[in-house]
């Protein structure tokens, strides 16, 4: 007897899926492959940034952030200036900092292994601080204000 060959093709820019075999093996897993294509339907959840902290009076701390920077980066409008990404590169790199603060230097350098390149990155924080979206904690470290957050998620709330 001759088994029926079936086809599943998948094609994400069209969110289509085939596999070739036989007609039981394409059976059992075109439900999953059903599935997955319902869950890529849905964007994921936004990570609201936390507004809690762990002494009173700090900053907010960082929870439910992705685990790289570039996921996170790419939650935002890509139509945010200079300035927010530098907020954002440095809310994101206190959130990974044990003191929950950043450095210029360490929010630039997220900031350039995304490829994005600013101008004059001291300049962004030191316009976040003037705006009261960071402060200060001592010499070069630096922590995103509540306000700071509070526009973060904002500007998440808009994409």
């Amino acid at each position: 007897m001759e088994q029926l060959s079936a086809r599943l093709r998948i094609n994400l820019a069209t969110r289509e899926i085939e596999v070739e075999g036989s007609e039981a093996f394409v059976k059992e897993y075109a439900d999953k492959f059903e599935n997955l294509l319902t869950s890529l339907k849905e964007p994921p959840a936004k990570a609201p940034i936390s507004e809690s902290s762990n002494v009173a009076g700090e900053a907010p701390t960082a929870t439910g952030l992705p685990g790289t920077f570039g996921e996170y980066l790419h939650m935002f409008p890509g139509d945010i200036t200079d300035l927010d990404r530098m907020l954002l590169a440095g809310y994101y790199a206190q959130s990974q900092s044990s003191d929950n603060s950043f450095t210029t230097a360490s929010a630039h350098d997220l900031l350039k292994e995304q490829g994005v390149k600013l101008g004059n990155a001291a300049d962004c924080v030191k316009k976040n601080a003037k705006a009261k979206k960071a402060f200060t904690l001592e010499r070069g470290r630096f922590r995103v204000s509540k306000t700071g957050a509070e526009y973060l998620n904002s500007l998440l709330a808009r994409k």
